[in-house]
């Protein structure tokens, strides 16, 4: 039982009639440099039309993300607004309207989803990590590698160099 469904019986076929619903619930979303684990927190209004409903909605959470140039982990609050359709026999832009009820779970976890970075960066002039010592460049510049000729795997080096 999922704890966003909103008895909108009554909206459908009375145009402009509103209920507002609020909402917090457990999500649970991992990427590979991005998770949310933790309440959602969902609010906004369903609104009759003549065949359907529409849900206003804003979603909240907390996204926890890892650079992808410096490994660096912080959490960011991420907040979207958004607008879905429900029909009793859903189309290809619509969700189903089931026993008079919509259930705004999927759509306000979807909505979510999709408003995370997908290549999440600390702040847009990160440098990184050194690909030989893995220094952050951020703190602490590199100061540049000796000649690594007496590394064991120097003669590889030249072995793709064609």
């Amino acid at each position: 039982m999922s704890l966003l469904v909103v008895a909108v019986g009554d909206l459908i076929g009375s145009p402009g009639k509103d209920r507002p619903f609020a909402a917090v619930v457990p999500v649970h979303l991992s990427f590979e440099d991005v998770r949310v684990v933790g309440p959602m927190d969902v609010s906004g209004r369903a609104i009759g039309l003549i065949d359907a409903v529409e849900a206003d909605f804003t979603v909240t959470a907390t996204a926890h993300l890892t650079c992808i140039r410096c490994l660096t982990e912080w959490d960011s609050h991420v907040e979207v607004g958004a607008r879905q359709f429900f029909r009793r026999v859903p189309d290809d832009g619509g969700y189903p309207i089931i026993d008079d009820e919509i259930d705004l779970y999927e759509p306000a976890r979807d909505e979510l989803a999709l408003a995370l970075p997908s290549t999440p960066v600390c702040r847009e002039d990160c440098r990184g990590l050194c690909p030989t010592c893995g220094t952050d460049l951020n703190s602490d510049p590199c100061g540049g590698h000796g000649d690594d000729s007496d590394s064991p795997f120097a003669s590889l080096r030249d072995l793709f160099d064609t």
